[in-house]
């Protein structure tokens, strides 16, 4: 078991190699060797960090909520960013400021081993577990289950790359199990209560969805099966070339149902040589009531009676930090109020009456993004990212605006999903609508451009996006709008529309 002092024996590590990178003694990717695992990585700006504190599932609590605010007052940052798997990060820092929020902390059960790296990373959660009107039971406690098991052994990993694990508490699946390496989705059948199995999903490079495991799984036995797929990761995965060293292409070699026999074997072997003490699920318990305040996107009843969730969602999920401070004001009173994080850089701010509903919508309404266009899923990009290619929250910003200036609304359209390079921290190759920048030359001449993907999903019928071709990033605004005014004046939705041959003029007009 991973003890707080043998994490805190690697901080000086990390701040002996921070300093030799500053001074140019060991390269770039010698220090993220180092530091991905602690979850630290370098910014563009030399001497400038990011360090991603590992909240478990996305569940916050007071006292963590309170380190993080503590630690962006001290070190006078702006915002607090929310990810895309229900973590947080603190930018520009430095090596000094990165270590010294490390080792504080993990004296508060706040980590950050296994944030980044080779590692397996934050169990993600469904935000509406334990409150879902539409699930069988609460997943919460399964999630948190694998995460301790997974921090349990965090130092002792020999991955080939990343491994990732979600828990989804209905089949909308807003945990995206089913596009992880391993995915749980809570199910019954027959009365009883199980999790439908995934596996060998992902995206980044050679995207796909998970193969749905044939038979449904008991959930007191969950940690056999994460332990076999962890086990089968390290053992038949690619140590050599890190583009193919991920499970879901283990699956494309094997073929699904060799795949799924290996993994029978790995599985046996964890049941013969583990003694896992699981955990049972208990039915939901759905209580009778109507609620009282007009039904939208972010005001959402629950299961419980006269209870609500209220979803807030700072721009290009950057909180303010004097917002934070307010939020945490707002809940420290309320007993029953508690916070989670989506996987769309959303909190969810659970169990409260109609009244606190009111107070808090009116709290937080100069920054709250209410339309589907200011809700736009964005990762850090440039200049920030070590490795981003374009300025994505940029993009999100312009797109905001060129609506704005059109007056129009985001109504029609998915959330937009935006990555500043080809790797997927938006999750944009499974976007209904998501781009992707790179470089490229158009008219001989080196431009900002981004990737369109179109018609990805993420649920039971989840599939990858089709890449349709490459825009002009100071064209994409104008492309939002002309999209946006068809579907409105049309009265269509845009999954429909864009599997039309309208659709497909359109892009002929915008595609380099």
């Amino acid at each position: 078991m991973t003890s707080a002092d043998e994490l805190k024996r690697e901080i000086e590590e990390l701040r002996k190699k921070g300093y030799q990178f500053i001074n140019d003694e060991i390269s770039r990717n010698d220090f993220k060797g180092i530091s991905g695992g602690r979850g630290v990585y370098a910014e563009k700006e030399k001497g400038k960090f990011m360090i991603r504190l590992r909240t478990s599932s996305g569940i916050v609590t007071r006292d963590h909520l309170g380190c993080i605010i503590s630690y962006a007052d001290k070190y006078k940052l702006e915002n607090i960013r929310l990810t895309t798997r229900q973590a947080v990060q603190l930018h520009h820092l430095s090596i000094d400021g990165v270590c010294d929020i490390m080792e504080d902390a993990i004296d508060q059960g706040l980590f950050t081993r296994g944030s980044g790296g080779n590692f397996p990373r934050n169990v993600t959660l469904s935000p509406l577990s334990g409150v879902d009107p539409k699930e069988v039971f609460d997943v919460t406690p399964f999630a948190v289950l694998v995460g301790r098991y997974f921090q349990d052994r965090i130092t002792k990993y020999k991955l080939p790359r990343k491994f990732k694990a979600a828990f989804s508490s209905t089949f909308e699946d807003t945990g995206c199990a089913t596009i992880n390496d391993i995915g749980f989705i809570a199910a019954e059948r027959d009365g009883e209560l199980y999790f439908q199995l995934y596996l060998g999903g992902g995206l980044g490079g050679g995207p796909a969805v998970a193969v749905p495991y044939p038979r449904l799984v008991k959930p007191d036995r969950i940690l056999y099966y994460v332990e076999a797929m962890i086990n089968l990761f390290q053992g038949e995965g690619d140590y050599e070339n890190k583009g193919k060293a991920r499970s879901r292409f283990i699956v494309k070699w094997m073929g699904e149902e060799d795949f799924l026999a290996c993994f029978d074997q790995y599985l046996k072997e964890a049941e013969d040589t583990q003694d896992f003490e699981g955990i049972q699920a208990v039915p939901a318990k759905v209580e009778a009531w109507n609620p009282q305040l007009d039904i939208q996107d972010l005001v959402i009843p629950q299961r419980q009676k006269d209870r609500y969730t209220f979803v807030i969602h700072p721009l290009c999920g950057q909180l303010p930090t004097a917002e934070g401070k307010r939020i945490l004001e707002f809940i420290l009173d309320k007993d029953e109020v508690d916070l989670r994080l989506s996987m769309n850089q959303d909190i969810f701010v659970r169990n409260l009456t109609k009244e606190e509903v009111i107070a808090l919508m009116d709290m937080v309404k100069n920054y709250n993004q209410v339309d589907t266009i200011g809700r736009t899923i964005t990762c850090v990009g440039t200049p920030t990212c070590q490795i981003g290619i374009q300025q994505s929250q940029k993009l999100t910003e312009d797109i905001a605006k060129a609506m704005k200036h059109a007056q129009l609304s985001g109504d029609y359209l998915p959330r937009i999903q935006i990555n500043g390079c080809l790797n997927s921290c938006s999750r944009h190759p499974a976007a209904p609508l998501g781009f992707a920048g790179f470089v490229t030359k158009v008219e001989g001449k080196s431009t900002p451009c981004f990737y369109l993907y179109v018609d990805g999903s993420v649920r039971t019928d989840a599939r990858i996006g089709q890449k349709v071709g490459a825009m002009a990033e100071d064209r994409i605004p104008q492309f939002i709008v002309e999209l946006a005014t068809a579907l409105r004046n049309q009265e269509t939705s845009y999954e429909a529309y864009c599997k039309t041959s309208e659709f497909g003029k359109l892009l002929e007009a915008y595609l380099v």
